[in-house]
């Protein structure tokens, strides 16, 4: 089994910092939406199983490196608050064909 490293990561810190982003909309396609796009934004690190995700990880003990992947999450938290394409947001008319 190949995982990406990154995904693993990045849902950890968004789990971590999810109360802080004070997303508009924070149901299941809100957060997927961020999630995607943020895994978008970083370069993947592949390992062959679920064990080898702490040494990606502990490359990510660098206040700086984690700050890096923080600031990417949080910017894709604010374009998807700002233009959800849920039934729940405020925003879900928003054309389909938008950056998101």
């Amino acid at each position: 089994m190949v995982i990406n490293a990154m995904e693993k990561i990045m849902r950890d810190l968004f789990s971590e910092y999810e109360h802080k982003l004070q997303m508009k909309c924070t149901c299941e396609s809100c957060k997927e939406d961020v999630l995607a796009m943020v895994l978008n934004k970083v370069q993947p690190k592949y390992v062959t199983n679920e064990e080898k995700v702490m040494y990606i990880k502990a490359g990510y003990v660098d206040k700086q490196e984690m700050t890096t992947l923080l600031v990417k999450l949080i910017e894709c938290a604010k374009l998807v608050s700002d233009n959800p394409y849920c039934k729940t947001g405020e925003k879900a008319e928003v054309d389909q064909s938008s950056t998101v």
